[in-house]
């Protein structure tokens, strides 16, 4: 009698576990579609079992029938993990791909006006000058063109820092929605807490924090941990943005006191990324998030001429001929230092790079103009050493530039004025009159007056020919006729208009100004300079696309393995109803022939 009870209740488990089976299929079917959604399937095992002793006292153990253990989602993690790491991948690429095509509108097209004409408009208002050197017709087109270029250069700078500072609004977007996301999954964390605690499944509240899963992974790399009541915890960049119980916050604040650009922080204010370089790469996968893509995109401040390290030349450190290799070796190791700290900021940034890029151009155009209109030189002089009490302890010697009056051109006015830049410093003159004590060759020294010229300080951005500093000189802006055009009554006789030193500014438009950046190998002059920014823009954009192709097959590929495991086959899931129906009615079939069994039994004993 035993027996048939146990099997009795082996048949009505067996009911209840095709019954569940056949509502999760149900449940599959009806999701079919849904985005997101996520298969179920019925885990069902072998209930406990009871001991029974046979003929020969030999244990028998006797099954009561199936118990249902779980009804989970089929899922893989590591196609989860491996899908998310490559959204963010994407996602990276796609940050910067869309600030290169941001900088290409500006590059090509200037309020109508290409920029490459401003300088091949400087280029032909010197060379008409050279030949008209005595029209003032011919110098205040030069004034007016030097203007134009000054303005046009102006207004494509701003717009780069324009747009590179308006980043700052897409980044508080992204850290909001990144604290939205996690603040949505810790929500889900304590409904699927509450209600497994139960007992009961919360595979639809899963699918949800999956789904929020798969939308963070687009701005940020993290990592996900389950614990054993259901939660997940987030944890990216050396802290947790959710543990257990708690949210961590993001938000952000300026790079420096002086800057204007926004970075991520913690609540706490340390930094959000561990690696504080822009270089990146997928060896150590710095190059995963939006978030991340669009800061190094988009940089850590604004980039001129200056950050851009130079290679030194081996003629310049050259005596008499005669190589110092010491200094040129210290100047070359010096060099490898700014290019590896150029690498990790400025080349890793499309917005620094531009930046630079275009800064190297209008200071290489700058200064090639000037230095034939007011040529420098190098002496020696000798300055006084003193004491904190002013008392004069000694003497040393340093090199100064100074304007070389030999040489140097000056204007057909009145005055005949001498040294007259075309370009200058906001608020900053070229030369300083100034009464020094030269060091000559035979080693005596003489007090004269010099020009000496005001060098540009790498640590002072007022003193340089930088874009935000450049103006038409005033001085030639109200009398262009104080353009440096003739000789000076002290060139070895010379007389009449500098034509020829003139044509030469034009020509030098033809010479090589250098390379783009530090890594390349290829130079340009002044009027493919700029050329080059653009068409190595466009090349670098085609490498980032051709990326987010990769990047996007990938994607799908992934995506597709997953859905093959945990999408929804209809076929599949009505091969499965038909399994479940037939074993809810075996189990019914099971039952009534147990029960016709136990009726039988009674009735006799009954008898």
């Amino acid at each position: 009698m035993g027996n048939l009870m146990t099997s009795f209740n082996a048949g009505v488990s067996g009911l209840h576990s095709a019954q569940q089976s056949l509502t999760v299929t149900s449940h599959n079917l009806a999701n079919a579609g849904t985005v997101g959604y996520t298969r179920q399937q019925v885990l069902v095992t072998d209930s406990f079992y009871q001991k029974s002793y046979g003929v020969h006292d030999n244990v028998m153990a006797v099954g009561t029938g199936t118990t249902i253990s779980l009804t989970r989602q089929v899922r893989n993690t590591f196609l989860d993990d491996q899908y998310r790491l490559q959204v963010g991948r994407q996602q990276f690429y796609q940050a910067n791909s869309n600030a290169a095509l941001e900088i290409e509108d500006m590059l090509g097209e200037l309020h109508g006006e290409e920029f490459q004409s401003s300088i091949t408009d400087l280029c032909g208002a010197l060379s008409s000058l050279a030949t008209h050197a005595d029209d003032i017709v011919y110098k205040d087109q030069l004034v007016m063109m030097a203007s134009q270029f000054i303005e046009r250069a102006k207004v494509l700078q701003d717009e780069l820092n324009t747009y590179q500072t308006s980043l700052n609004t897409e980044v508080k977007k992204q850290v909001d929605t990144i604290n939205d996301l996690v603040g949505k999954i810790k929500e889900l964390n304590r409904d699927i807490q509450k209600y497994e605690a139960t007992g009961e499944p919360a595979n639809d509240y899963r699918d949800k924090r999956n789904e929020y899963l798969d939308e963070l992974s687009q701005y940020i790399t993290f990592e996900t941990n389950e614990q054993p009541d259901g939660t997940v915890m987030i944890y990216s960049e050396g802290g947790y943005l959710l543990d257990s119980v708690n949210q961590y916050f993001l938000t952000t604040k300026y790079e420096s006191d002086t800057s204007k650009l926004l970075k991520p922080v913690w609540e706490t204010g340390e930094n959000y990324y561990r690696y504080d370089s822009l270089e990146y790469s997928s060896e150590n996968n710095t190059d995963v998030g939006g978030l991340r893509g669009l800061l190094v995109a988009r940089g850590s401040y604004a980039a001129t001429y200056v950050n851009v390290p130079q290679k030194p030349k081996e003629e310049d450190y050259k005596n008499g001929g005669v190589l110092d290799v010491n200094a040129y070796n210290r100047a070359m190791d010096q060099f490898n230092d700014d290019l590896e700290v150029y690498n990790k900021t400025i080349g890793a940034s499309v917005v620094m790079t531009i930046q630079s890029e275009l800064d190297t151009l209008i200071h290489g155009i700058v200064t090639t103009v000037n230095d034939v209109l007011c040529p420098n030189k190098e002496i020696t002089i000798e300055v006084e050493d003193k004491d904190e009490n002013g008392v004069v302890t000694g003497t040393h010697t340093e090199k100064i530039k100074v304007l070389d009056e030999e040489k140097a051109l000056i204007g057909d006015d009145k005055n005949r004025t001498m040294g007259t830049e075309l370009f200058s410093r906001r608020g900053v003159e070229r030369y300083t009159k100034e009464n020094v004590t030269v060091v000559n060759d035979d080693g005596t020294t003489s007090v004269v007056p010099v020009y000496r010229y005001q060098e540009e300080d790498p640590s002072d951005v007022y003193t340089m020919y930088t874009t935000s500093q450049l103006v038409l000189n005033p001085t030639v802006g109200r009398d262009s006729s104080t353009l440096p055009t003739m000789y000076s009554d002290k060139s070895d006789g010379k007389k009449g208009y500098a034509n020829n030193e003139l044509l030469g500014i034009a020509q030098a438009f033809d010479e090589s100004i250098g390379t783009l950046n530090p890594n390349s190998l290829t130079t340009y002059d002044i009027k493919h300079f700029y050329v080059g920014m653009v068409t190595e823009l466009g090349t670098q954009g085609n490498v980032w696309n051709g990326i987010i192709d990769n990047q996007n097959i990938t994607v799908n590929t992934i995506d597709n393995e997953r859905q093959n495991v945990m999408g929804v086959s209809t076929e599949e899931e009505l091969s499965n109803m038909i399994k479940y129906q037939q074993c809810y009615n075996a189990s019914s079939r099971y039952i009534t022939t147990v029960a016709q069994m136990l009726e039988y039994l009674i009735e006799r004993l009954g008898g």
